[in-house]
C-alpha cells in the first residue's frame, strides 16, 4: 500500500545520522549548512562532518577557513567534526568515512559540500529508510532529482542509476556492505558481464564504463556497479529536495558556466512536501527513458559543443583557474 510523506510516521528513536563530507570551499560549505538548520528535523538530528586535510602547504588556509567555521555549528542534536591529518582525497574520506558512520548506526544519510537541502529533506530521508529497510532490492535512496518528471508527479520511482548524486543520499548498513572500491580498470571490468555493462551504460546511451580508465576511479561508478551487479535499484524523491551549488566551483565543473547560461545539472528545490511513497519496486520506465533523452542530448547542442573546445582552450592557457579564483 502506498503511502504519503504526511501521514507515514517517523521512528524518531532511530533518526539516522547525517555524515558530510568537505574540503576547501568555505561559502559552499556555509550554504549546506545552513539549509541543513533550516530542516525540520535538524534538531534531533547527529551530525558528523568529515574534514579532508589540505593537498600541500597553499591550500591549508582555504582547509583552515572551512574548520574554523565549522566550530561555530549549533542547532542539532549533535555534531561532530573529524579533521583529517592529510588529504585522504574523495574517494578515500567518503569511502571510510560512510562505512565507519553506516557501521555504528546502521543506516546513514550523506551530503558533501554542495548539496543544499529543502527544508524537509531529513524528513524524506528517514521516512524512506524506515519505509524501504525490509525491501532489500532497494539499496539507494536519492533526492537530486534533475530530470524533469512532470510537475504533478508526486511519488517516489525507481531506477538502476547512482551517478550525478551530488550528495543527497542514503543507504543502510547491509546495502552498503555490498560495495566493492576498485583500483584499476580491469578488475572493475571483470566484476561485471556484458548485461551488466550494457546496463550500467543505459542500454548504449552513455559510456559509464569509462570512467573505470581515471587514474583514479570515482568512488560513486563503484556504488553504481554495486546496484547494477545485485540487481538493485535507487529510490528517488519525485522532484529535487537537494540541488548542487558547487556547479560552477568545483573540480569537475566549469565556471564559464556561470558566464553562458544555466548548467544542465540545474534543479530547483521542490516545494510541495505532499509526496506518496510508492511500494511498486520496478524500473520506471518513464523516468529511464527521461534520463537516456538527458545523456543523449547533453552536449549536443551547438553551444555546449563550442563551450566545450573552448573550456578546452582556457585550460591550456591556464585562464580557467584566473576565472575560478575572480568568480568566487
Amino acid at each position: 500500500m502506498n503511502q504519503t510523506l504526511n501521514n507515514f510516521q517517523i521512528n524518531k528513536k532511530y533518526l539516522a545520522p547525517v555524515a558530510i563530507f568537505v574540503y576547501n570551499r568555505v561559502k559552499n560549505t556555509q550554504e549546506i549548512i545552513l539549509a541543513l538548520q533550516k530542516n525540520y528535523l535538524a534538531p534531533e538530528t547527529d551530525v558528523f562532518v568529515f574534514s579532508d586535510g589540505a593537498k600541500n602547504q597553499k591550500g591549508e588556509k582555504s582547509v583552515r577557513a572551512v574548520r574554523d567555521y565549522l566550530k561555530t555549528i549549533t542547532g542539532f542534536k549533535s555534531f561532530t567534526v573529524i579533521e583529517r591529518p592529510e588529504n585522504f582525497y574523495i574517494e578515500r574520506n567518503i569511502i571510510e568515512g560512510v562505512t565507519e558512520v553506516v557501521n555504528r548506526f546502521g543506516r546513514i544519510i550523506v551530503l558533501e559540500d554542495d548539496g543544499v537541502t529543502a527544508p524537509n529533506f531529513l524528513n524524506f530521508m528517514n521516512q524512506s529508510l524506515d519505509f524501504y529497510d525490509n525491501t532489500k532490492r532497494v539499496m539507494h535512496i536519492a533526492t537530486f532529482t534533475f530530470i524533469n518528471m512532470p510537475t504533478n508527479f508526486r511519488e517516489t520511482f525507481f531506477w538502476r542509476y547512482t551517478e550525478n548524486g551530488g550528495g543527497g543520499w542514503a543507504t543502510w548498513a547491509d546495502r552498503w556492505k555490498k560495495f566493492q572500491y576498485f583500483t584499476d580498470e580491469t578488475t572493475a571490468l571483470n566484476s561485471l558481464n556484458t548485461e551488466q555493462k550494457n546496463k550500467l551504460n543505459l542500454d548504449g546511451t552513455m559510456n559509464f564504463v569509462s570512467t573505470l580508465k581515471y587514474k583514479i576511479i570515482p568512488w560513486d561508478i563503484c556504488w553504481y556497479m554495486t546496484l547494477v551487479r545485485n540487481n538493485g535499484l535507487a529510490v528517488n524523491s519525485p522532484h529535487a529536495l537537494t540541488i548542487n551549488n558547487g556547479l560552477y566551483n568545483g573540480t569537475h565543473f566549469s565556471p564559464l558556466n556561470r558566464i553562458l547560461g544555466k548548467h544542465q545539472f540545474s534543479a530547483q528545490l521542490d516545494t510541495n512536501e505532499n509526496i506518496i511513497f510508492s511500494n511498486e519496486i520496478e524500473e520506471s520506465k518513464e523516468a529511464i527513458e527521461r534520463l537516456k533523452k538527458f545523456y543523449a542530448t547533453l552536449g549536443t547542442r551547438k553551444r555546449d559543443k563550442i563551450l566545450h573546445y573552448f573550456v578546452r582552450f582556457l585550460v591550456l592557457i591556464k585562464v580557467t583557474k584566473v576565472l575560478k579564483w575572480w568568480l568566487k
